[in-house]
């Protein structure tokens, strides 16, 4: 449904996308995630064809839109705005461009109807914008992309103008809307809890090259570089420089402790998720540490809890609050930690 095929986008001399490649199938929800300015509205932009290419292919729907007007490519968008129009009615918001194609008045109110009902926002048709609330907006917004019956919804951020309550309300709401459709999506979106709840796949970017491709799954089990690593998971991922040498893991320069696996002598970034890292009961095939906490998080169901270890701090979920001072031991999978060169490549031992 979804094709693109080595991608490459200027500004001027600056390029901001680097050899994008991917593809997805129908209904297929992909979500692209990054920090700001690493330039996945750009390549959804591109997608629309809002933004030209200088080289690279994009095929929708077996077909190739490289250089097709974005009206002719049969995507809808969903803009972080909402983009509504304030001086028209939800009923015109929502109709607006089936009017623009000239399609027939009674097919128009067909199709009005149905995506009425399926979004339950048939009594608001005859208000303005800023008569509705914030979800009745996005709907909307969403109503609007329907009725076009498109091959691929486009989604800019819609969700970030939301509080917290609302955007996880407005979460279920998209997914379950797309579900029913069998619908084909792209989602770009800064927020990781968003890309690993809503999508099937998620692309990872920065700085203009995609870091990852992948399942939730196996962007946040296997990460196939430092940055993936790093920027999925919350709370972070535990990260450390490391020498090792003579037999010794050598962690910051401060702690040393036996060498545990069979790796060659180097310099490397080790990192370890705070919910793999066991508090007190001791497992085999781990690395044991010991240290004291400073203070607890509470998250809720758990404790995210912060431990002193020869000026390192360690962040291990618990499911219980454990007293500020106390003394801890720890215990670390030797298969739970993942090991990076010094270019953030990752290494398998």
């Amino acid at each position: 449904m979804l094709k693109i095929e080595k991608l490459n986008k200027y500004f001027g001399n600056s390029q901001v996308l680097y050899d994008i490649n991917f593809e997805i199938s129908k209904g297929v929800f992909l979500s692209i995630l990054g920090p700001s300015g690493c330039g996945k509205t750009t390549l959804l932009r591109c997608i629309a064809g809002l933004e030209e290419v200088q080289s690279g292919k994009i095929y929708i729907n077996n077909r190739d839109v490289t250089f097709v007007h974005p009206s002719k490519r049969n995507i809808a968008m969903v803009f972080q705005t909402y983009a509504l129009y304030p001086h028209m009615t939800v009923r015109d918001n929502i109709t607006i461009g089936l009017r623009i194609q000239k399609v027939d008045k009674k097919l128009i109110e067909e199709k009005l109807n149905r995506v009425s009902n399926f979004l339950n926002i048939g009594d608001i048709l005859n208000k303005y914008p800023s008569q509705i609330s914030g979800g009745q907006r996005q709907r909307v917004a969403i109503a609007r992309a329907l009725v076009k019956e498109p091959d691929i919804f486009l989604f800019d951020e819609p969700l970030s103008n939301l509080d917290a309550l609302l955007r996880e309300k407005a979460r279920e709401e998209i997914k379950k809307i797309l579900l029913s459709l069998n619908a084909t999506a792209v989602f770009v979106t800064h927020d990781q809890i968003e890309a690993m709840t809503l999508s099937d796949y998620i692309i990872v970017m920065d700085k203009g090259r995609v870091m990852q491709f992948g399942t939730p799954e196996e962007i946040y089990n296997d990460p196939s570089n430092f940055f993936t690593a790093s920027f999925v998971g919350s709370p972070q991922i535990n990260y450390y420089n490391c020498i090792v040498k003579d037999q010794k893991v050598i962690i910051e320069n401060v702690l040393e402790i036996d060498k545990f696996i069979d790796i060659p002598d180097g310099g490397y970034i080790m990192a370890i998720r705070p919910e793999r890292i066991v508090v007190r009961d001791e497992i085999l095939n781990s690395v044991k540490l010991k240290g004291k906490v400073l203070f607890s998080d509470n998250l809720g169901s758990q404790f995210l809890v912060n431990v002193h270890i020869n000026g390192l701090i360690f962040r291990c979920i618990f499911k219980e609050k454990i007293q500020k001072n106390e003394e801890l031991e720890i215990f670390i999978p030797k298969n739970a930690i993942f090991w990076f060169d010094k270019d953030g490549k990752r290494l398998n031992f």
